[in-house]
């Protein structure tokens, strides 16, 4: 029963949950109320993935051996999986290049001009910005990796492929991972369709990997690169005027 119950509110109630929550947010996005936001998803995240571990079993949760037939498209043709692992390998750069960026400045004592930042203006009332909420955004962060790759590749694929439903293993992945895309409507369509194909590709990443390991840990610098994109509030201040000047 706790499976069905746990898929009913990844599909449902979690959504909800997010789309009310972050209306409320963003009509009053205060510092209180965002660390609020903060808490309270950190919080049924870990709920909902100590109940998965609990129900389905830590081996099922985070480690996956597909049959070639699961999903023949991908193991069953050398070249598709050479494809994907090309895809994989360009995504995680392109996810991660904020970080060498600015590692390449610091190395070359260059200013930040933080302009990637201007694409998330949409999103400042969602995204930290005092030392105190880009504390929590930290650890927001490392729970979307654990907790969110538990939920939606781990038990979630378990629950579609293997027990109840036993889907074909790639109609599983799709909707684990529109589902996932649905679970991130703060962003809107382009939030809810760039978060479904991301989840594809983490999903890949666990399908290809046997594990969980990776993907968590990717996921969960995906999250923290906005750290490096963001300026903290005292950087987005404008610098004070000499009095003599």
């Amino acid at each position: 029963m706790l499976p069905h119950l746990l898929f009913a509110f990844l599909t449902a109630a979690a959504p909800a949950w997010d789309f009310y929550a972050t209306r409320r947010l963003k009509k009053n996005p205060g510092s209180v109320e965002k660390i609020g936001y903060y808490k309270s998803l950190c919080g049924w995240l870990w709920t909902a993935s100590i109940v998965a571990v609990a129900t389905v079993g830590i081996r099922e949760v985070f480690t996956i051996a597909p049959m070639p037939d699961d999903a023949f498209w991908l193991f069953g043709h050398a070249w598709v999986r050479y494809l994907a692992e090309t895809v994989l390998t360009l995504f995680t750069a392109l996810m991660l290049q904020p970080y060498a960026t600015v590692a390449w400045k610091k190395l070359k004592n260059r200013p930040r001009t933080y302009r990637a930042a201007h694409a998330f203006k949409s999103l400042e009332y969602f995204f930290p910005a005092t030392p105190t909420e880009r504390r929590w955004w930290a650890f927001v962060c490392v729970t979307a990796g654990c907790c969110e790759e538990t939920l939606f590749r781990g038990f979630m694929l378990h629950y579609l492929h293997v027990l109840p439903w036993t889907m074909n293993l790639t109609l599983a992945l799709l909707i684990s991972s529109l589902i996932f895309g649905l679970n991130h409507l703060y962003g809107g369509v382009s939030g809810v369709v760039g978060s479904a194909i991301g989840g594809f590709l983490l999903g890949l990443l666990f399908l290809l990997g046997g594990n969980l390991f990776l993907p968590i840990i990717l996921h969960a610098l995906i999250d923290l690169r906005m750290l490096v994109i963001l300026p903290t509030r005292a950087e987005q201040a404008p610098p004070l005027r000499n009095s003599s000047a």
